[in-house]
């Protein structure tokens, strides 16, 4: 078991506890009237219907965010896929260039035209000579419409790959596209706590609470486990070198902290710059920072006297204070509580954290 799932069970832990404690205090709160027994089984009976009506909105939910979860991981693959595609294209491009240049210094080194031209002079008879030029001079024009032709072909193959590289990159899926859905489904699971805490301080043994509550701890599972699967196919972006620069850089002003997990955040909500634009909550940049928290914590990474939250190096060192200023440089379960405090969602940590892992790999 990963230590990030590890420390997914341990929050998860703290907080059924909490839950827990909650709900048995709650239940032995005395009631503010006195009930009958067919009274309170019949507000429980209603209760539950509540219930029965939320779960299956969980359903839908669930689904909803098992899509989302699994367009972030799609759209990354794409955008690596495409990336390589891209510098594949790229580079046989150069190599055909390359054959092209190499085909045409051969024809002149051996004398060119002028010496395929030389050759027909050597002919004493005139007409042979007019046969001989007319045959030189269709090769030597075959043999640069083949180059220039070969040469389009390959500009055009490359110029297609580039465009698909830059729609993969402009259509990347981040955090963004999750955060709602995500909201929608825990939202929805703690509504349903709270009609079976009270509930269960109405009645504390009814064969369709039980029911009801197991429905609800299999609803929880299932979040987790569609995180978790859909985070195991979370591929790694190749980032820019000047991100790359940053993250390692940044990462040195906060002891205990890997760099990895900068480039982790970076993935996740911008793709490394690729998609930068302002959230629903107002959040922007690089690394996604509200304004009010940026100019809080904002270092001046790029060392050009100001202070932008669009800049890479701004926002990437910002962030390094900011998790550094919330524990991350302590490592472990200090680690999942700075990222924690960085995006308020235990998924956001767990899909930030293996990201951190894969890129260590």
């Amino acid at each position: 078991m990963s230590c990030v799932r590890l420390l997914a069970l341990f929050r998860r832990a703290r907080v059924l506890a909490a839950l827990g404690a909650a709900g048995i205090a709650f239940s032995l709160a005395p009631a503010a009237h006195a009930e009958s027994t067919g009274e309170a089984e019949a507000k429980a009976r209603a209760l539950l219907d509540q219930v029965h009506q939320l779960q299956e909105q969980v359903k839908r939910a669930e689904a909803r965010y098992d899509a989302a979860l699994g367009g972030v991981a799609a759209s990354v693959t794409d955008a690596i896929q495409t990336d390589r595609a891209s510098e594949n294209a790229a580079g046989q491009a150069a190599a055909d260039a390359a054959l092209l240049d190499d085909r045409v210094r051969g024809l002149y080194m051996s004398g060119g035209p002028l010496a395929l031209y030389a050759s027909a002079l050597e002919s004493g008879d005139i007409t042979e000579l007019q046969s001989r030029v007319i045959v030189v001079g269709a090769l030597v024009h075959a043999d640069k419409d083949v180059v220039r032709a070969d040469r389009k072909v390959s500009a055009k193959v490359a110029a297609m790959a580039h465009r698909a590289q830059a729609e993969a990159h402009r259509q990347i899926a981040t955090e963004r596209n999750v955060r709602d859905v995500a909201t929608r489904v825990l939202t929805l699971l703690a509504q349903q706590q709270r009609l079976l805490d009270e509930a269960r301080s109405r009645v504390a043994h009814l064969q369709s609470l039980d029911a009801a509550r197991a429905a609800l701890a299999a609803q929880t599972a299932a979040f987790g486990d569609i995180t978790n699967s859909r985070l195991a196919s979370l591929g790694v972006m190749a980032m820019p070198p000047l991100y790359a620069t940053y993250y390692h850089q940044a990462a040195l002003t906060c002891p205990g902290l890997s760099w990895t997990v900068l480039a982790a955040i970076g993935q996740v909500e911008s793709g490394h710059g690729r998609n930068p634009g302002v959230s629903s909550a107002g959040a922007m940049g690089p690394m996604q920072f509200l304004p009010s928290t940026f100019a809080h914590y904002a270092v001046d990474g790029d060392h050009d006297g100001g202070l932008n939250i669009m800049s890479p190096g701004d926002a990437i060192f910002t962030a390094a204070r900011y998790l550094c200023a919330n524990g991350a440089g302590g490592g472990g379960d200090a680690l999942y509580n700075a990222v924690w405090h960085y995006n308020h969602a235990d998924w956001y940590v767990q899909m930030v954290l293996t990201l951190a892992q894969k890129y260590a790999a």
